[in-house]
């Protein structure tokens, strides 16, 4: 019997010994699932309950998205982070006021990873481009006038403002507690109607946008900041945005090679890319195997879910050798036809190491939501021992980019001493000299005025009609500044989104010079994601009223200056209206801190050259067809 009872205790031992292997397995293997997921934490509503218990409750079925920007960590959030080892977070310009917030928000999140049981430091990333794309606050940190206005430097420059934005991103990131900017932008625009990428890219050339984009990630990560190439294989050539729907690109595998991989294949051949972006996108040339969406349908895979893409390409043909990381998975181009389980599983499959926005947490649901989440990856990837195995490669790999950049991370910085460092940092004389000096030399004269008609007319009167009243502020303010000599311009202006024509009508009929700037294009991706798509303007009425008011002036035989604020591409119909053309690449003013003054970098550079007091040196990047005919055609004169 004492043996009997003694083989008994033996095996319950061993099996309890065992579940607690297999308990501890779990575990582990649950953070490493959550090594993997970068999450949006840019909205958080403490109060809020999910949208179906919010109807039982109140009786109505109201939409109850939160809309309240998460700026400070709730404890339920730290506690989150701290729970599951989270391995990474992305945070949007409504998560970002000031200095002190910004610095308390990015220690306190690395202070909830530090207690976690991985204890390993957390990725805080940021999409900091540059023009169009801007995260943190104008008033108090560089934004710099885009990755397009870098492109019109560089037959004069090379890759000097690449370099130096590049350095001033990352020392101002890293101030910040930023440790990953997913950026530069390495997409070969092609294609004059893209939706979304545009004055994103650095040119249409492939060895300009290698080149400028090797200089710009390594000039942050020089500096602390990871960098992050975007968007692979290449978003150049699309007409459809990814935040709002699924792309296909048709080019021949000659085109893809040419120009959508040269700047990736450079950049891993030439230095050391850390973080590489997928792209939504279905490139049949490269895949076009198919899978089951949540409809069960089949499609083409998006390059975000290809293992051919990801793996067979990327890490064995490109021998990439950094961390992958997906664009959003919230965006439509995913999200439409696939669950946030399925579109994980998939792209983990497929070769990424890191889950970027598959799910919001935005009120205390949606973190046993998360946790269950984590929970079902972890059971789900259990069942493949290939894909076990791809998950412990892809987290050393994520474990040795943190120990490499996050050594000394920030929980253990004393918060005031960041504070009073970022101040002496951020926009600091010597990064706004380097913004303005870019700014300058990036504006294009497409157009230039004719020596006679600018001669014959003493101008006294201007009149300025931007698509934004800020806008026109800002250059209003700009073009006083530049007035040296007396006597001033009298200067009026008007804004599109203001509807009132026959205000601005009569401004016109007083004045001598007309400025008239187009914004042609605001995408998503400026204001952080797919659901912003709702708030964005008309932008087709905004850009007939620009049309229009060129040709009223016209009519009245005023002279007259287009200023395309983005898109430089669809010209011809404005260059008959306009005596002169100056193309910028970033049509975005903000308010100064202090003095409450509308400004911008972009139309300080503009008003100098309007004024006499510079010259516009920058040259296209891109093809604009019929440029040249362009540069030599006489304005109309409308009846």
């Amino acid at each position: 019997m004492k043996k009997i009872f003694g083989g008994l205790a033996l095996l319950v031992l061993l099996i309890g010994t065992m579940l607690m292997i297999e308990r501890a397995e779990l575990a582990q293997h649950q953070r490493n699932i959550a090594q993997k997921i970068m999450l949006d934490l840019r909205y958080y509503c403490p109060d809020q309950v999910p949208l179906a218990d919010n109807a039982l409750a109140t009786g109505d079925d109201a939409d109850s998205q939160c809309v309240t920007p998460m700026t400070k960590l709730p404890p339920e959030l730290a506690q989150l982070i701290e729970d599951t080892s989270l391995g990474a977070v992305i945070l949007f310009s409504d998560n970002l006021q000031d200095i002190p917030q910004i610095i308390n928000l990015t220690s306190d999140l690395q202070r909830a990873a530090a207690r976690s049981d991985s204890a390993l430091p957390l990725f805080i990333s940021i999409d900091q481009e540059g023009g169009r794309v801007v995260r943190l606050p104008r008033d108090q940190a560089s934004s710099f006038s885009g990755n397009m206005a870098i492109g019109a430097t560089y037959k004069r420059f090379g890759t000097r403002y690449a370099s130096q934005v590049g350095e001033v991103f990352g020392r101002e990131l890293s101030a910040l507690g930023i440790n990953v900017n997913h950026a530069p932008n390495v997409d070969v625009n092609i294609n004059p109607d893209n939706p979304v990428i545009n004055v994103r890219s650095f040119s249409d050339k492939p060895q300009i946008v290698s080149d400028l984009g090797i200089a710009m990630l390594n000039g942050m990560q020089e500096n602390g900041v990871i960098g992050t190439l975007k968007h692979f294989p290449g978003h150049g050539d699309t007409f459809t945005d990814s935040h709002t729907g699924l792309p296909l690109v048709q080019h021949d595998i000659e085109t893809i090679k040419r120009v959508d991989l040269y700047p990736f294949e450079q950049a891993i051949a030439q230095t050391n890319v850390e973080m590489i972006m997928t792209a939504h996108i279905q490139y049949p040339a490269l895949d076009d195997s198919k899978l089951t969406n949540k409809f069960g349908k089949r499609m083409i895979k998006p390059a975000t879910l290809s293992h051919k893409i990801l793996t067979g390409l990327l890490r064995e043909q490109l021998n990439y050798q950094g961390l992958i990381v997906t664009d959003a998975l919230d965006m439509a181009g995913i999200s439409d036809f696939f669950s946030p389980t399925q579109a994980v599983l998939q792209t983990f499959k497929a070769g990424a190491d890191i889950a970027m926005m598959p799910m919001k947490i935005e009120m205390p649901a949606d973190i046993a939501r998360f946790k269950s989440f984590i929970d079902e990856l972890a059971l789900r990837t259990r069942e493949d021992s290939a894909l076990m195995e791809n998950i412990e490669w892809s987290v050393n790999r994520i474990v040795k980019l943190k120990q490499k950049y996050l050594a000394s991370h920030e929980a253990s910085q004393n918060v005031e001493t960041m504070i009073a460092r970022a101040k002496n940092i951020l926009a600091n004389e010597q990064h706004q000299l380097i913004e303005q000096q870019l700014a300058q030399q990036a504006i294009v004269e497409i157009k230039p005025m004719a020596h006679s008609l600018a001669l014959e007319r003493d101008v006294k009167r201007v009149h300025v009609m931007f698509p934004k009243s800020i806008q026109a502020q800002a250059m209003v303010n700009a073009l006083h500044a530049n007035q040296l000599e007396p006597p001033q311009w009298q200067i009026t202006w008007s804004s599109a989104e203001q509807q009132d024509e026959s205000s601005s009508r009569e401004h016109i009929d007083s004045s001598d010079l007309v400025i008239v700037a187009s914004d042609s294009q605001v995408t998503a991706v400026e204001l952080g994601g797919a659901l912003d798509s709702a708030k964005l303007p008309n932008q087709d009425n905004m850009a007939t009223r620009a049309l229009e008011s060129l040709r009223y002036a016209k009519g009245q035989d005023k002279m007259t200056i287009f200023i395309p604020l983005n898109m430089p591409y669809h010209l011809a119909e404005f260059a008959k209206q306009a005596d002169r053309i100056l193309a910028t690449f970033d049509g975005k003013a903000y308010i100064e801190q202090g003095s409450g003054r509308a400004t911008s970098s972009t139309f300080e550079a503009l008003a100098a050259i309007i004024s006499g007091n510079a010259k516009a040196h920058g040259a296209l990047p891109i093809t604009v067809q019929s440029v040249k005919n362009i540069a030599h055609q006489q304005p109309n004169k409308q009846p």
